[in-house]
């Protein structure tokens, strides 16, 4: 029996966000809780025209405004990313509708290469994860193998793909701590509902509200935790994303060529794993020029880099994480 449950809707891919649209998820991707007054000052728009066009965004399935943290923090304590080789008579298509209807895979993606998709599946325990893969996702027809890589980190995560483009060496996504008791409880009342009042917050958890600021205030300046809107790359305009897996040797240490890769730009998730490959990390680029330049210029020269696998998204399905329900 799964024992823990991604409850919210998977993120539809909008054809193309209208020019409002997409200024108004741009502030969000930098702040979630900014305020519809300032989104308004700043686009040039209406309030009423922001809160309005951000419902529908929200009510759409567009974007999701949520709490981003390491998934340790919310209760999932096992993670890896499957590469699935399908029988090319099975639709790549119908595969993937099947692995979506998995409660604890959040990520599927359609790719090319050598593995036709790819899943994340964020489980409660190794336990868990072994039962999904053996008895979940073994049982879908039309997939030949199943290769594992299961997190040994999740070094990285950057959803604001703004940010992700013209960050330097010194900006810094979500990066995994250890948090405390109370620090966890605010993190999973904001992954609920990102715009949540704190006031709403603190009531929940018999705090004052002042002590739910400073906390989230200060979790959110050490990169514990952000808040804001999440949206499928592609809608942005981000039309080549890819899986770029590392092969690390030279005797650096992993964690090296993870720091390094974390820091360049276009770069948005990156993992240690083990398996064949030592490092999986996300790219978003506009476009096929982008991507090669960062794996020429970027990516390949970093120290510790012996070789590289790409894998480029055809279709990229997310699912924001929830916090885990208890075990049953």
């Amino acid at each position: 029996m799964e024992t823990s449950l991604l409850t919210g809707a998977f993120l539809r891919q909008a054809p193309a966000l209208d020019p409002a649209d997409r200024a108004i998820v741009e502030h969000l991707q930098e702040d979630g809780r900014r305020s519809f007054a300032q989104i308004a000052r700043a686009t040039g728009l209406t309030e009423r025209t922001v809160r309005s066009r951000t419902r529908h965004l929200l009510e759409s399935e567009i974007i999701q405004i949520a709490a981003v943290t390491d998934p340790r923090a919310l209760g999932y304590h096992s993670s890896a990313l499957l590469g699935l080789v399908l029988d090319p008579a099975a639709p790549a298509s119908e595969t993937a509708r099947k692995l979506l209807s998995i409660s604890t895979i959040d990520y599927v993606v359609v790719a090319t290469g050598r593995y036709g998709l790819f899943a994340e599946v964020i489980c409660h325990d190794r336990r868990e994860l072994q039962d999904v893969v053996e008895d979940r996702i073994g049982g879908i027809g039309g997939i030949r193998t199943i290769e594992s890589f299961p997190y040994l980190s999740l070094h990285y995560q950057l959803a604001n793909f703004g940010a992700a483009r013209r960050k330097s060496l010194k900006e810094a996504g979500v990066v995994p701590r250890t948090l405390a008791a109370t620090d966890r409880n605010i993190v999973k009342a904001l992954s609920e509902n990102g715009r949540m009042p704190l006031q709403a917050v603190a009531d929940g958890l018999g705090i004052s509200e002042s002590q739910v600021r400073n906390r989230f205030n200060a979790m959110a300046a050490d990169g514990v935790v952000s808040v804001i809107a999440i949206v499928n790359p592609m809608s942005l305009g981000y039309g080549t994303v890819a899986w770029v897996a590392v092969h690390v040797g030279g005797g650096v240490p992993a964690r090296d060529v993870a720091d390094g890769l974390s820091g360049l730009p276009y770069v948005t998730y990156v993992a240690i794993c083990a398996g064949r490959f030592d490092i999986f990390s996300e790219v978003a680029c506009r476009d096929e020029a982008e991507l090669l330049a960062i794996i020429d210029h970027d990516i390949r020269p970093l120290d510790g880099v012996m070789s590289i696998e790409v894998s480029i998204y055809q279709h990229l399905h997310y699912k924001r994480l929830t916090p885990v329900v208890a075990r049953t």
